[in-house]
Protein backbone atom coordinates (compact mmCIF):
# COMPACT_ATOMS: atom_id res chain seq x y z
CA UNK A 1 0.00 0.00 0.00
CA UNK A 2 0.45 2.85 -0.92
CA UNK A 3 0.85 6.37 0.79
CA UNK A 4 0.41 9.78 -0.33
CA UNK A 5 1.49 12.88 1.74
CA UNK A 6 -0.01 15.91 0.31
CA UNK A 7 1.89 19.35 1.57
CA UNK A 8 -0.01 22.88 1.51
CA UNK A 9 1.75 24.55 -1.34
CA UNK A 10 1.79 27.98 -0.98
CA UNK A 11 1.10 30.90 -3.49
CA UNK A 12 3.94 31.99 -5.52
CA UNK A 13 4.22 35.51 -5.32
CA UNK A 14 3.33 37.68 -8.17
CA UNK A 15 6.30 39.61 -10.38
CA UNK A 16 5.05 43.07 -10.18
CA UNK A 17 6.86 43.46 -13.71
CA UNK A 18 4.37 40.68 -15.16
CA UNK A 19 1.19 42.18 -17.17
CA UNK A 20 -1.41 39.77 -15.82
CA UNK A 21 -4.85 41.28 -18.07
CA UNK A 22 -6.43 39.09 -20.04
CA UNK A 23 -5.79 39.90 -23.94
CA UNK A 24 -8.28 38.99 -26.44
CA UNK A 25 -7.64 36.21 -28.75
CA UNK A 26 -5.98 37.06 -32.10
CA UNK A 27 -8.13 37.10 -35.14
CA UNK A 28 -8.06 34.61 -37.62
CA UNK A 29 -6.13 34.70 -40.40
CA UNK A 30 -7.98 37.25 -43.10
CA UNK A 31 -9.22 34.14 -45.32
CA UNK A 32 -10.69 32.53 -42.77
CA UNK A 33 -13.38 35.89 -42.52
CA UNK A 34 -14.69 35.61 -46.25
CA UNK A 35 -18.21 35.57 -44.92
CA UNK A 36 -17.79 39.19 -44.33
CA UNK A 37 -17.86 40.21 -47.38
CA UNK A 38 -21.02 38.73 -48.35
CA UNK A 39 -23.80 40.49 -47.94
CA UNK A 40 -26.90 39.66 -46.75
CA UNK A 41 -30.31 38.04 -48.54
CA UNK A 42 -32.52 41.78 -48.17
CA UNK A 43 -29.64 43.54 -49.39
CA UNK A 44 -28.91 41.47 -52.32
CA UNK A 45 -32.51 41.07 -53.38
CA UNK A 46 -32.33 45.18 -53.33
CA UNK A 47 -28.75 45.27 -55.02
CA UNK A 48 -30.49 42.73 -58.08
CA UNK A 49 -34.04 45.36 -58.23
CA UNK A 50 -31.49 48.59 -58.53
CA UNK A 51 -29.99 47.00 -60.96
CA UNK A 52 -32.61 45.43 -62.81
CA UNK A 53 -34.38 49.24 -62.67
CA UNK A 54 -31.78 51.46 -63.94
CA UNK A 55 -31.04 48.92 -67.19
CA UNK A 56 -35.08 49.10 -67.77
CA UNK A 57 -35.18 52.37 -67.78
CA UNK A 58 -32.09 52.52 -69.89
CA UNK A 59 -33.39 50.47 -72.66
CA UNK A 60 -36.68 52.34 -71.75
CA UNK A 61 -35.48 55.61 -72.91
CA UNK A 62 -33.37 54.16 -76.13
CA UNK A 63 -37.13 52.77 -77.22
CA UNK A 64 -38.70 56.26 -76.53
CA UNK A 65 -36.10 57.94 -77.81
CA UNK A 66 -36.44 55.78 -81.32
CA UNK A 67 -40.00 56.23 -80.81
CA UNK A 68 -39.74 59.78 -81.27
CA UNK A 69 -37.08 59.85 -83.75
CA UNK A 70 -39.28 57.54 -85.89
CA UNK A 71 -42.52 59.75 -85.23
CA UNK A 72 -40.57 63.02 -86.32
CA UNK A 73 -39.74 61.33 -89.35
CA UNK A 74 -43.02 60.31 -90.42
CA UNK A 75 -44.42 63.96 -89.81
CA UNK A 76 -41.76 65.14 -91.88
CA UNK A 77 -42.25 62.89 -94.30
CA UNK A 78 -46.26 63.46 -94.55
CA UNK A 79 -45.41 67.82 -94.76
CA UNK A 80 -43.17 67.22 -97.18
CA UNK A 81 -45.77 64.94 -98.92
CA UNK A 82 -48.21 67.27 -98.32
CA UNK A 83 -46.63 70.49 -100.01
CA UNK A 84 -45.56 68.73 -102.61
CA UNK A 85 -49.28 68.34 -103.56
CA UNK A 86 -50.70 71.64 -102.22
CA UNK A 87 -47.60 73.72 -104.57
CA UNK A 88 -48.37 72.48 -107.91
CA UNK A 89 -52.46 72.66 -107.18
CA UNK A 90 -51.66 76.31 -105.80
CA UNK A 91 -49.27 76.72 -109.67
CA UNK A 92 -51.91 74.98 -111.74
CA UNK A 93 -54.96 77.36 -110.36
CA UNK A 94 -52.63 80.77 -110.60
CA UNK A 95 -51.55 79.74 -114.27
CA UNK A 96 -55.36 79.06 -114.93
CA UNK A 97 -55.93 83.03 -113.93
CA UNK A 98 -53.55 84.61 -116.12
CA UNK A 99 -54.02 82.15 -119.17
CA UNK A 100 -57.33 83.69 -119.10
CA UNK A 101 -55.85 87.23 -119.03
CA UNK A 102 -53.99 86.00 -121.80
CA UNK A 103 -56.93 84.53 -124.00
CA UNK A 104 -58.51 88.33 -123.58
CA UNK A 105 -55.66 90.00 -124.34
CA UNK A 106 -55.73 92.10 -121.28
CA UNK A 107 -53.68 94.57 -120.32
CA UNK A 108 -53.09 93.48 -117.12
CA UNK A 109 -51.73 90.45 -117.71
CA UNK A 110 -48.15 91.56 -117.51
CA UNK A 111 -49.25 92.76 -114.03
CA UNK A 112 -50.48 89.37 -113.51
CA UNK A 113 -47.17 87.93 -114.39
CA UNK A 114 -45.44 89.80 -112.02
CA UNK A 115 -47.38 89.07 -109.01
CA UNK A 116 -47.65 85.48 -109.66
CA UNK A 117 -43.46 85.45 -109.82
CA UNK A 118 -43.89 87.22 -106.34
CA UNK A 119 -45.67 84.43 -105.00
CA UNK A 120 -43.64 82.00 -106.28
CA UNK A 121 -40.83 83.65 -104.33
CA UNK A 122 -42.38 83.32 -101.41
CA UNK A 123 -43.23 79.41 -101.93
CA UNK A 124 -39.65 78.47 -102.74
CA UNK A 125 -37.43 80.69 -100.20
CA UNK A 126 -40.12 81.34 -97.43
CA UNK A 127 -42.79 78.07 -97.84
CA UNK A 128 -40.18 75.71 -96.18
CA UNK A 129 -39.20 76.84 -93.51
CA UNK A 130 -40.84 76.33 -90.09
CA UNK A 131 -42.81 79.20 -89.70
CA UNK A 132 -43.00 82.68 -91.05
CA UNK A 133 -43.75 86.13 -89.65
CA UNK A 134 -47.46 86.38 -90.18
CA UNK A 135 -47.13 90.04 -92.12
CA UNK A 136 -45.19 87.86 -94.62
CA UNK A 137 -47.87 84.81 -95.15
CA UNK A 138 -50.66 88.10 -95.10
CA UNK A 139 -48.98 89.99 -97.62
CA UNK A 140 -48.47 86.85 -99.44
CA UNK A 141 -52.20 86.46 -99.28
CA UNK A 142 -53.00 89.55 -100.35
CA UNK A 143 -50.67 89.34 -103.86
CA UNK A 144 -52.96 86.17 -104.60
CA UNK A 145 -56.14 88.09 -103.83
CA UNK A 146 -54.90 91.04 -106.34
CA UNK A 147 -54.40 88.37 -108.75
CA UNK A 148 -57.77 86.79 -108.64
CA UNK A 149 -58.93 90.20 -108.83
CA UNK A 150 -57.71 90.53 -112.37
CA UNK A 151 -59.22 88.03 -113.78
CA UNK A 152 -62.61 88.69 -112.43
CA UNK A 153 -65.35 90.03 -114.76
CA UNK A 154 -67.14 91.18 -111.53
CA UNK A 155 -65.55 91.44 -108.23
CA UNK A 156 -67.87 93.91 -106.73
CA UNK A 157 -69.16 91.42 -104.44
CA UNK A 158 -65.37 90.35 -103.15
CA UNK A 159 -64.97 91.83 -99.51
CA UNK A 160 -61.76 91.40 -97.77
CA UNK A 161 -61.11 92.48 -94.19
CA UNK A 162 -57.88 92.34 -92.48
CA UNK A 163 -56.95 93.46 -88.93
CA UNK A 164 -55.38 93.21 -85.85
CA UNK A 165 -51.47 92.89 -84.98
CA UNK A 166 -49.67 91.16 -87.26
CA UNK A 167 -46.56 90.34 -84.94
CA UNK A 168 -46.53 86.88 -84.52
CA UNK A 169 -45.16 83.65 -86.49
CA UNK A 170 -47.13 81.12 -87.87
CA UNK A 171 -46.49 78.02 -90.94
CA UNK A 172 -46.16 79.23 -94.21
CA UNK A 173 -49.44 78.48 -96.19
CA UNK A 174 -51.49 77.45 -93.88
CA UNK A 175 -54.28 80.05 -94.72
CA UNK A 176 -54.38 79.55 -98.43
CA UNK A 177 -55.98 76.88 -99.50
CA UNK A 178 -59.76 78.04 -97.81
CA UNK A 179 -59.68 81.25 -99.67
CA UNK A 180 -57.68 79.71 -103.02
CA UNK A 181 -60.65 77.27 -102.69
CA UNK A 182 -63.79 80.16 -102.18
CA UNK A 183 -62.48 82.36 -105.95
CA UNK A 184 -62.83 78.97 -107.39
CA UNK A 185 -66.08 78.05 -107.11
CA UNK A 186 -67.15 81.10 -105.75
CA UNK A 187 -67.72 82.50 -109.42
CA UNK A 188 -70.79 81.72 -111.09
CA UNK A 189 -71.19 81.31 -114.98
CA UNK A 190 -71.86 84.74 -115.91
CA UNK A 191 -68.39 85.81 -114.13
CA UNK A 192 -69.59 87.32 -110.89
CA UNK A 193 -67.97 86.51 -107.57
CA UNK A 194 -69.16 86.71 -103.96
CA UNK A 195 -66.25 85.91 -101.74
CA UNK A 196 -66.05 87.29 -98.27
CA UNK A 197 -62.97 86.79 -96.69
CA UNK A 198 -62.01 88.24 -92.96
CA UNK A 199 -58.96 87.69 -91.14
CA UNK A 200 -58.80 89.03 -87.28
CA UNK A 201 -56.24 88.73 -84.87
CA UNK A 202 -56.39 89.43 -81.15
CA UNK A 203 -54.50 88.46 -78.22
CA UNK A 204 -52.51 85.51 -80.11
CA UNK A 205 -55.73 83.76 -81.58
CA UNK A 206 -56.19 84.45 -85.27
CA UNK A 207 -59.73 83.86 -86.70
CA UNK A 208 -59.99 83.75 -90.24
CA UNK A 209 -64.12 83.98 -91.69
CA UNK A 210 -64.20 82.44 -95.59
CA UNK A 211 -67.37 83.15 -97.41
CA UNK A 212 -68.37 81.73 -100.93
CA UNK A 213 -71.45 81.17 -102.78
CA UNK A 214 -71.27 77.93 -105.16
CA UNK A 215 -73.31 77.76 -108.84
CA UNK A 216 -75.03 75.39 -109.36
CA UNK A 217 -73.83 75.24 -112.97
CA UNK A 218 -70.13 74.58 -111.53
CA UNK A 219 -69.15 70.54 -110.82
CA UNK A 220 -65.97 69.52 -109.05
CA UNK A 221 -63.64 67.78 -110.09
CA UNK A 222 -62.36 64.19 -108.65
CA UNK A 223 -58.95 66.67 -107.43
CA UNK A 224 -61.18 69.65 -106.66
CA UNK A 225 -60.62 69.01 -102.87
CA UNK A 226 -57.43 67.79 -102.68
CA UNK A 227 -56.32 71.84 -101.75
CA UNK A 228 -58.89 71.18 -98.58
CA UNK A 229 -57.97 67.76 -97.35
CA UNK A 230 -54.12 68.94 -97.50
CA UNK A 231 -54.77 71.69 -95.49
CA UNK A 232 -56.51 69.71 -92.81
CA UNK A 233 -54.30 67.08 -92.35
CA UNK A 234 -51.65 69.95 -91.93
CA UNK A 235 -53.62 71.66 -89.44
CA UNK A 236 -53.95 68.51 -87.12
CA UNK A 237 -50.21 67.46 -87.74
CA UNK A 238 -48.68 71.20 -86.55
CA UNK A 239 -51.65 72.45 -84.69
CA UNK A 240 -52.66 69.12 -82.40
CA UNK A 241 -55.03 70.83 -80.37
CA UNK A 242 -54.20 74.59 -80.75
CA UNK A 243 -57.02 75.06 -83.86
CA UNK A 244 -60.67 74.59 -84.28
CA UNK A 245 -62.01 74.32 -87.60
CA UNK A 246 -65.99 74.57 -88.41
CA UNK A 247 -66.88 74.16 -92.41
CA UNK A 248 -70.66 74.75 -93.79
CA UNK A 249 -71.51 73.39 -96.59
CA UNK A 250 -75.26 73.40 -97.84
CA UNK A 251 -74.58 73.38 -101.78
CA UNK A 252 -75.52 76.91 -102.36
CA UNK A 253 -72.51 78.48 -100.37
CA UNK A 254 -69.67 77.64 -98.59
CA UNK A 255 -68.31 78.69 -95.17
CA UNK A 256 -64.98 78.13 -93.62
CA UNK A 257 -64.33 79.22 -89.85
CA UNK A 258 -61.14 78.60 -88.80
CA UNK A 259 -59.75 79.58 -85.27
CA UNK A 260 -55.98 78.92 -84.63
CA UNK A 261 -53.19 79.80 -81.60
CA UNK A 262 -50.70 81.82 -82.68
CA UNK A 263 -46.62 82.51 -81.36
CA UNK A 264 -45.21 85.71 -80.89
CA UNK A 265 -42.05 86.62 -82.66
Amino acid sequence: MFTFLLEEIAPRPIDPNINTSIKPPKPAPFLLHFRGFFPSGGILLLMFALSTSIRLGIEWFKSEKKRVEIESQRVNSELSFLKAQLNPHFLFNSLNSIYSLANKQSKDTTNAIVILSDLMRYMIYEANKESVPLEREVDYIKNYISLQLLRLKDSSNVKVNIRGNLKYNIVPLILISFIENAFKYGTDFKGRTNVTIKLDIEDEVLKLYVYNTVSHLQQKSENSGIGLVNIKNRLNLLYPNQHTIDIKNDNHSYEVNLTLKLKKL
